[in-house]
């Protein structure tokens, strides 16, 4: 049997690369952005993204995605605020307001979205930690990446 096997989990993770800048030096906000908010967002989540050099013309789709979810989130919590956490129901008692499911769907997203971005604290130490390790010597598995 000449096939190789990999146990998941065997062998170090790959940092990235030392040094990394990205080929970006801004982006314009697209038109897809969804309001003031959205756009506010862009702009400066872009430019921290680019000054770390993780940000690519490919990830602009998951930064819009991630800047409309915020977008919606304050949408639906200026929505809460004024009308309250609770609407009158057809059978004429009280349920709770659509727009808690508006905003929790949200915040789920931009949780999701800005982990993939490296937009909090795990996964940017996650991206960040064993860099530039003058005393990791890898593993005997290092040669089965």
């Amino acid at each position: 049997m000449g096939v190789s096997v990999r146990s998941s989990g065997g062998g170090r993770k790959r940092n990235l690369p030392t040094g990394q800048t990205s080929k970006l030096t801004r982006i314009a906000p697209p038109p897809e952005l969804m309001g003031d908010v959205a756009i506010r967002l862009w702009k400066t989540q872009s430019k921290i993204l680019i000054e770390r050099g993780v940000f690519e013309v490919e990830d602009a789709p998951i930064l819009l995605a991630y800047c409309n979810a915020f977008h919606l989130m304050i949408e639906a919590e200026k929505v809460i605020a004024k009308e309250g956490l609770t609407v009158s129901s057809e059978m004429g008692g009280e349920k709770k307001h659509p727009a808690i499911n508006v905003r929790n769907d949200s915040v789920s997203q931009v949780a999701r979205l800005g982990s993939l971005l490296g937009l909090d604290p795990l996964s940017r130490l996650r991206m960040t930690s064993g860099k530039n390790d003058p005393d990791d010597a890898g593993n005997e598995f290092d040669e089965f990446d």
